[in-house]
């Protein structure tokens, strides 16, 4: 086929970011954005992020600062301020109440950049800001975060700080996004089943650990000046690398976004063939208004507390089925019971005999000790005494051992006497 026929070539409209298109050279070979736009398109379609330099907001040191200071005296606690949950380290949906939060969420640059990524109009719809790096595993924002169509999600991570190797950058595998999107039901596990979200959560970071092993993907670390930013898409694996200078803070500010026409729900606890789908309640940040879900251009009526009743109920049948398998067992257990009182009871009166015994035996020996001192005093005198006696047996072996000298002495003296 030729270029000139390849261009006339009517493409199928698809459900697509066009950037994950199957078509996306023959659409963006026919676009008309400029050299630099342009650049930023084609790389984000080969390798799932963008870097921005410049948000497009007046004074962003002193926007970013600010944040940092009015945000810094709620960390640490855990709880609710007006609609954003506190988490400790993170706060999520500050845009709540911080409206410098809410500029970064809502810049127009940012905006207006992943429409043209996107051709659909975004919807931000949370943010998490975070004083220190969160160390988190490699993990997809499409198993939190998904959408009918799918990949119509993103996610724009900002610095409030400089980020280097040592407070703990983000991390990301470059190309990842292209890889197949998969969920809990992929590795065998029925999601929406779960008693709570990440009962099984580490099988699903141990395969995605076997898989960038097994593709060879190569991890890049992130490191910005206050200001920038990094657009990724929804399956690029990325998570937070270790926190080597544990004194030191890496205040940052992530922006999840949606996309019109679109339905929004949550993966990881949802099995769609089951008609078990945890849909998620989206406010739109720039308008603070609730969106509609939207399947091929009719508006689609959900109910997200339906799905929590229906979860609670299937966890009320769990309980009650292992309520009916234990009760044979209890009942087992009391019949074993009844069979073990006479012999515990006659385990308890031998006990209290032995207790008695031994009651008796502490009062004997207490009447005891003082002739036992006695008996400690009268040993020792009698120990000095034999101390004493046998050095007096000393001295006088001794002494004999002297005069069986002198004796023989003298006898001989004797002798030599009567010879001359």
């Amino acid at each position: 086929m030729t270029k000139k026929n390849n261009q006339n070539l009517k493409l199928p409209t698809m459900n697509l970011p066009w950037v994950d298109s199957p078509f996306f050279e023959q659409i963006f070979s026919q676009s008309k954005l400029d050299s630099e736009t342009k650049k930023l398109v084609k790389q984000f379609a080969n390798e799932g992020y963008v870097i921005i330099d410049d948000l497009g907001i007046e004074n962003i040191a002193e926007t970013t600062e600010k944040i940092v200071k009015n945000l810094t005296p709620i960390y640490g606690e855990k709880g609710k301020v007006a609609s954003a949950w506190i988490y400790h380290d993170r706060i999520q949906d500050a845009w709540t109440f911080n409206q410098d939060v809410k500029k970064i969420a809502t810049v127009p640059k940012i905006i207006n950049l992943l429409k043209i990524l996107y051709q659909r109009e975004p919807i931000p719809f949370q943010t998490l800001n975070f004083r220190f790096g969160t160390q988190q595993s490699t993990h997809s924002d499409s198993i939190h975060f998904s959408s009918v169509p799918a990949r119509f999600m993103c996610g724009v991570w900002v610095a409030l700080e400089d980020i280097d190797a040592n407070n703990g950058p983000l991390h990301y595998y470059p190309g990842s996004h292209k890889l197949p999107i998969f969920d809990l039901n992929d590795l065998g596990i029925t999601g929406s089943y779960q008693n709570k979200p990440y009962d099984t959560y580490h099988i699903y970071q141990e395969f995605l650990q076997s898989l960038i092993e097994q593709n060879g993907l190569k991890k890049v670390e992130l490191y910005l000046k206050k200001g920038q930013a990094l657009i990724w898409a929804a399956n690029l694996l990325h998570g937070g690398s270790l926190v080597l200078d544990k004194d030191r803070t890496r205040y940052s500010q992530v922006t999840h976004y949606y996309f019109s026409d679109s339905m929004y729900y949550i993966p990881l606890l949802s099995d769609p063939f089951l008609h078990r789908v945890h849909f998620k309640e989206v406010r739109n940040i720039i308008t603070g208004k609730i969106v509609n879900h939207i399947y091929n251009g009719e508006k689609i009526e959900v109910h997200p507390e339906e799905y929590e009743v229906e979860r609670l109920k299937y966890q009320l049948l769990q309980f009650q089925s292992e309520l009916e398998k234990l009760r044979p067992l209890a009942l087992q257990s009391q019949d074993e019971l009844s069979v073990l009182k006479p012999q515990l009871q006659t385990v308890q009166e031998e006990l209290e005999k032995i207790r008695s015994q031994m009651y008796n035996y502490q009062t004997e020996l207490e009447l005891l000790k003082p002739q036992k001192q006695l008996v400690e005093a009268e040993l020792e005198r009698l120990r000095t005494k034999l101390e004493a006696s046998q050095t007096k047996s000393d001295e006088l072996e001794i002494l004999k051992y002297q005069l069986q000298k002198e004796l023989e002495q003298f006898s001989s003296q004797i002798k030599t006497a009567t010879t001359e």
